[in-house]
């Protein structure tokens, strides 16, 4: 066994669920090789030498922590053959290389990075910013330190996005695509409502709503210091989740209970209360009111 200090580069295809749903398991498998061919070519081309695939991503190691930002500048640009996106990890540390594949923390660490990085984006650690180069780190934006899943130490995370694209410029499967009329269509009791001001939005169990800035948002905040894709809002299995994926993070305060921010991480909710992205709930004027309706009344016991 040879160990050896690489950064790696974990890249994974995003929302390749729906992707079946809307084109077809040919079709849909069609397009996922096309573009797991691209990610591996794009790799090896910046000097990545793959190390693994499972499912839908592909992780390489690189000796150089420049080319490997390199490599993730490109894979995140998408391509035009296929109408998928990618999210990148990329942190690095000691890897112990065996015929059967790369081990040690940094693998788990890195896996972790790229569950937290949104479609289109790349995550990393700051032990790579550290081995960037002036010119290299412009291109990054610290989100801050972040409570990664299954790991007891925080990390101090930076974001590299693609440019923005024009306004009417789709060259990506928006967070709706593949819905239909009657994916749309109440399935269960729970109904989840969320509203501000005038305006309301309902999904259903085992359905979400998109927070953002994006057009491809189910809620669109125009707001500029509200990220893209800011926020998800979705009830799964008669739980309400609120998973936060902006670089500013989240504010909560349900109707019985303290004000917490979330940071690239999920919570199970109550069922009422208030969301605010970016900014204190005291200090913001798009407050998200939500509700849960339809939850069945426990019957109290009478004496």
């Amino acid at each position: 066994m040879d160990t050896t200090f690489a950064t790696l580069v974990l890249v994974d295809i995003s929302r390749s669920t729906p992707l079946y749903k809307a084109v077809g398991e040919a079709e849909a498998q069609r397009l996922l090789q096309l573009e797991l061919d691209r990610l591996r070519r794009v790799l090896a081309a910046h000097g990545g030498v793959q190390v693994g695939q499972k499912g839908d991503d592909v992780l390489s190691y690189f000796l150089d922590a420049n080319s490997a930002l390199k490599a993730a500048m490109d894979l995140i640009k998408g391509s035009s053959e296929t109408p998928l996106s990618v999210h990148v990890g990329v942190h690095c540390g000691p890897i112990v290389l065996t015929e059967k594949g790369v081990y040690g923390e940094a693998v788990n660490i890195t896996a972790r990075l790229a569950t937290a990085a949104n479609p289109g984006e790349a995550c990393l650690s700051d032990g790579v910013v550290d081995m960037l180069q002036g010119n290299l780190r412009q291109a990054l934006k610290p989100i801050g330190r972040l409570n990664l899943k299954g790991l007891t130490e925080q990390f101090m995370v930076h974001s590299l996005q693609k440019p923005a694209m024009a306004p009417n410029t789709h060259t990506r499967l928006p967070l709706s695509y593949g819905r239909t009329k009657d994916h749309w269509k109440p399935r269960e009791r729970l109904t989840l409502l969320l509203s501000h001001a005038d305006r309301s939005w309902r999904c259903h169990e085992n359905d979400e709503l998109a927070i953002g800035r994006s057009s491809d948002c189910d809620v669109v905040l125009s707001q500029p210091w509200v990220s893209r894709l800011h926020a998800v809002l979705g009830i799964k299995d008669g739980k309400l989740i609120l998973t936060d994926r902006s670089t500013s993070g989240t504010y909560l305060k349900p109707e019985a209970g303290r004000e917490i921010q979330l940071k690239r991480e999920s919570v199970m909710l109550a069922d009422s209360g208030l969301i605010s992205p970016a900014l204190p709930i005291a200090e913001s004027d798009i407050c998200l009111q939500f509700e849960l309706l339809g939850r069945p009344q426990v019957p109290q016991n009478v004496a």
